[in-house]
Protein backbone atom coordinates (compact mmCIF):
# COMPACT_ATOMS: atom_id res chain seq x y z
CA UNK A 1 0.00 0.00 0.00
CA UNK A 2 2.73 2.49 0.87
CA UNK A 3 4.29 1.83 -2.54
CA UNK A 4 1.02 2.91 -4.12
CA UNK A 5 1.13 6.22 -2.29
CA UNK A 6 4.82 7.01 -2.19
CA UNK A 7 8.29 5.53 -2.57
CA UNK A 8 9.15 6.61 0.98
CA UNK A 9 8.28 4.32 3.87
CA UNK A 10 6.68 6.95 6.12
CA UNK A 11 5.02 10.07 4.79
CA UNK A 12 2.64 12.25 6.75
CA UNK A 13 -0.69 13.11 5.19
CA UNK A 14 0.05 16.83 4.68
CA UNK A 15 3.07 15.92 2.49
CA UNK A 16 1.08 13.34 0.54
CA UNK A 17 -1.86 15.71 0.03
CA UNK A 18 0.46 18.42 -1.29
CA UNK A 19 1.82 15.93 -3.85
CA UNK A 20 -1.71 14.78 -4.79
CA UNK A 21 -2.94 18.36 -5.10
CA UNK A 22 -0.12 19.21 -7.53
CA UNK A 23 -0.70 16.05 -9.60
CA UNK A 24 2.75 14.52 -9.13
CA UNK A 25 1.66 10.87 -9.03
CA UNK A 26 2.87 8.96 -12.08
CA UNK A 27 -0.11 6.62 -12.18
CA UNK A 28 -3.45 6.78 -10.35
CA UNK A 29 -4.13 4.39 -7.51
CA UNK A 30 -7.36 2.47 -6.96
CA UNK A 31 -8.84 4.49 -4.07
CA UNK A 32 -12.02 2.37 -3.94
CA UNK A 33 -10.11 -0.88 -3.35
CA UNK A 34 -7.88 0.25 -0.49
CA UNK A 35 -8.35 -1.82 2.65
CA UNK A 36 -9.49 -0.43 6.00
CA UNK A 37 -6.61 0.31 8.39
CA UNK A 38 -6.76 -1.19 11.87
CA UNK A 39 -5.41 2.04 13.39
CA UNK A 40 -5.00 5.70 12.52
CA UNK A 41 -2.44 7.49 14.67
CA UNK A 42 -2.69 4.70 17.22
CA UNK A 43 -6.49 4.96 17.50
CA UNK A 44 -8.51 1.82 16.76
CA UNK A 45 -10.71 2.08 13.68
CA UNK A 46 -14.27 0.76 14.26
CA UNK A 47 -15.52 -2.24 12.27
CA UNK A 48 -18.35 -0.21 10.70
CA UNK A 49 -20.18 3.08 11.02
CA UNK A 50 -23.31 1.67 12.64
CA UNK A 51 -22.69 3.55 15.89
CA UNK A 52 -22.74 7.02 14.36
CA UNK A 53 -25.48 9.49 15.15
CA UNK A 54 -27.81 10.75 12.46
CA UNK A 55 -26.07 14.13 12.67
CA UNK A 56 -22.68 12.54 12.04
CA UNK A 57 -24.04 10.72 8.98
CA UNK A 58 -25.47 14.00 7.67
CA UNK A 59 -22.09 15.68 8.16
CA UNK A 60 -20.34 12.90 6.24
CA UNK A 61 -22.94 13.03 3.46
CA UNK A 62 -22.20 16.73 3.05
CA UNK A 63 -18.58 16.21 1.98
CA UNK A 64 -18.04 17.79 -1.41
CA UNK A 65 -14.37 18.78 -1.63
CA UNK A 66 -11.42 16.46 -2.17
CA UNK A 67 -9.56 17.70 0.91
CA UNK A 68 -12.64 17.24 3.07
CA UNK A 69 -13.02 13.61 2.04
CA UNK A 70 -9.81 12.83 3.91
CA UNK A 71 -10.12 15.17 6.91
CA UNK A 72 -13.84 15.24 7.79
CA UNK A 73 -14.29 11.46 8.26
CA UNK A 74 -11.41 11.34 10.73
CA UNK A 75 -12.78 14.35 12.61
CA UNK A 76 -16.35 13.00 12.71
CA UNK A 77 -15.63 9.30 13.29
CA UNK A 78 -12.36 9.31 15.21
CA UNK A 79 -12.52 12.73 16.90
CA UNK A 80 -9.21 13.86 15.38
CA UNK A 81 -8.41 17.53 14.84
CA UNK A 82 -7.39 18.79 11.41
CA UNK A 83 -3.80 19.16 12.66
CA UNK A 84 -3.77 15.57 13.93
CA UNK A 85 -4.99 14.34 10.53
CA UNK A 86 -2.32 16.35 8.70
CA UNK A 87 0.40 14.82 10.91
CA UNK A 88 -0.94 11.24 10.65
CA UNK A 89 0.46 8.58 8.35
CA UNK A 90 -0.60 9.26 4.76
CA UNK A 91 -1.24 5.56 4.20
CA UNK A 92 -3.53 5.32 7.23
CA UNK A 93 -5.47 8.50 6.33
CA UNK A 94 -6.02 7.55 2.69
CA UNK A 95 -7.04 3.97 3.54
CA UNK A 96 -9.41 5.30 6.23
CA UNK A 97 -10.98 7.75 3.76
CA UNK A 98 -11.54 4.96 1.23
CA UNK A 99 -13.14 2.73 3.86
CA UNK A 100 -15.32 5.56 5.21
CA UNK A 101 -16.50 6.34 1.66
CA UNK A 102 -17.53 2.69 1.15
CA UNK A 103 -19.34 2.68 4.50
CA UNK A 104 -21.21 5.87 3.60
CA UNK A 105 -22.18 4.35 0.26
CA UNK A 106 -23.65 1.38 2.17
CA UNK A 107 -25.56 3.68 4.55
CA UNK A 108 -26.85 5.85 1.68
CA UNK A 109 -28.14 2.73 -0.11
CA UNK A 110 -29.99 1.66 3.04
CA UNK A 111 -31.72 5.03 3.31
CA UNK A 112 -32.48 5.02 -0.43
CA UNK A 113 -34.10 1.59 -0.07
CA UNK A 114 -36.81 3.13 2.12
CA UNK A 115 -38.05 5.24 -0.79
CA UNK A 116 -40.94 3.51 -2.49
CA UNK A 117 -41.87 4.10 -6.09
CA UNK A 118 -44.89 6.41 -6.23
CA UNK A 119 -48.03 5.28 -8.01
CA UNK A 120 -49.24 7.06 -11.13
CA UNK A 121 -52.04 8.68 -9.10
CA UNK A 122 -49.55 9.91 -6.47
CA UNK A 123 -47.33 11.35 -9.20
CA UNK A 124 -50.32 13.04 -10.79
CA UNK A 125 -51.24 14.55 -7.41
CA UNK A 126 -47.69 15.94 -7.04
CA UNK A 127 -45.99 13.63 -4.56
CA UNK A 128 -42.60 14.80 -5.86
CA UNK A 129 -43.31 18.17 -4.25
CA UNK A 130 -43.20 16.42 -0.86
CA UNK A 131 -39.46 15.62 -0.98
CA UNK A 132 -37.83 17.84 1.62
CA UNK A 133 -34.35 16.30 1.86
CA UNK A 134 -32.54 16.00 5.16
CA UNK A 135 -34.84 18.48 6.89
CA UNK A 136 -37.81 16.34 5.88
CA UNK A 137 -36.20 13.25 7.37
CA UNK A 138 -35.37 15.08 10.60
CA UNK A 139 -38.90 16.49 10.82
CA UNK A 140 -40.46 13.10 10.04
CA UNK A 141 -38.50 11.37 12.79
CA UNK A 142 -39.14 14.17 15.29
CA UNK A 143 -42.90 13.97 14.66
CA UNK A 144 -42.93 10.18 14.72
CA UNK A 145 -41.13 10.05 18.07
CA UNK A 146 -42.74 13.11 19.67
CA UNK A 147 -39.51 15.10 19.73
CA UNK A 148 -39.97 18.87 19.81
CA UNK A 149 -36.39 19.94 19.11
CA UNK A 150 -34.96 18.89 15.75
CA UNK A 151 -31.43 19.09 17.19
CA UNK A 152 -32.29 16.08 19.39
CA UNK A 153 -32.82 14.02 16.24
CA UNK A 154 -29.25 14.74 15.19
CA UNK A 155 -28.04 12.94 18.34
CA UNK A 156 -30.10 9.80 17.63
CA UNK A 157 -28.25 6.76 16.23
CA UNK A 158 -28.72 6.78 12.44
CA UNK A 159 -29.74 3.12 12.50
CA UNK A 160 -32.83 4.01 14.56
CA UNK A 161 -33.91 6.69 12.08
CA UNK A 162 -33.33 4.26 9.19
CA UNK A 163 -35.34 1.48 10.88
CA UNK A 164 -38.32 3.81 11.43
CA UNK A 165 -38.18 4.86 7.77
CA UNK A 166 -37.96 1.21 6.73
CA UNK A 167 -40.91 0.16 8.90
CA UNK A 168 -43.09 3.02 7.69
CA UNK A 169 -42.12 2.36 4.07
CA UNK A 170 -43.11 -1.31 4.38
CA UNK A 171 -46.40 -0.32 6.04
CA UNK A 172 -47.15 2.12 3.22
CA UNK A 173 -46.44 -0.58 0.62
CA UNK A 174 -48.75 -2.97 2.46
CA UNK A 175 -51.52 -0.37 2.63
CA UNK A 176 -51.25 0.21 -1.12
CA UNK A 177 -51.50 -3.54 -1.77
CA UNK A 178 -54.46 -3.85 0.59
CA UNK A 179 -56.25 -0.92 -1.07
CA UNK A 180 -55.68 -2.60 -4.45
CA UNK A 181 -57.17 -5.88 -3.11
CA UNK A 182 -60.28 -4.00 -1.91
CA UNK A 183 -60.57 -2.14 -5.23
CA UNK A 184 -60.29 -5.42 -7.15
CA UNK A 185 -62.96 -7.06 -4.96
CA UNK A 186 -65.30 -4.08 -5.35
CA UNK A 187 -64.86 -4.03 -9.11
CA UNK A 188 -65.94 -7.72 -9.31
CA UNK A 189 -69.23 -7.04 -7.47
Amino acid sequence: MSEVLTKRKKMIFSEWFRILHHGYFEKPFQFETLSKPKFVSGKVVPNDLNDLTFGQVIELQGIQEVGSMFIVPLRVIMGMSDDEVMEASATEVVRFAAWAAREMERINKLFASTNRKPTDKERKAGIELLRFGVFGTVDYYAQRMGIRDHEEVMAVPWMRVYKCLQIDSEKAKYELRLRKVYEDENSRK
